[in-house]
C-alpha cells in the first residue's frame, strides 16, 4: 500500500530534491568546464606536435626529392 505524505513532508522532500538537483547541476557544470579545458590543452598540444613533426617530415621528404631529381656531377 502506498505511503501517504503530509504537506510538510512533501515540501521537505521537494526542497531536498531541489537542493540535490542544484548540487548535481553545479558539479556537472564544473566537470564540464574541466573537460573543456583538458580538451583545449590536448588540442593545443596536438597542433604544436603536428607543426613540429610536419617540419621534420617535410625536411626529410624534400631531401629525398632533391636526391631523386638532382643528379650529382
Amino acid at each position: 500500500m502506498a505511503k501517504i505524505y503530509t504537506r510538510q513532508e512533501v515540501k521537505r522532500r521537494r526542497l531536498n530534491f531541489q537542493i540535490f538537483a542544484g548540487i548535481y547541476d553545479f558539479l556537472g557544470a564544473v566537470a564540464g568546464i574541466v573537460v573543456i579545458v583538458a580538451c583545449a590543452f590536448l588540442l593545443a598540444a596536438l597542433v604544436s606536435w603536428v607543426a613540429r613533426d610536419g617540419q621534420e617530415s617535410f625536411k626529410s621528404l624534400w631531401k629525398i626529392f632533391q636526391d631523386a631529381i638532382i643528379v650529382p656531377k
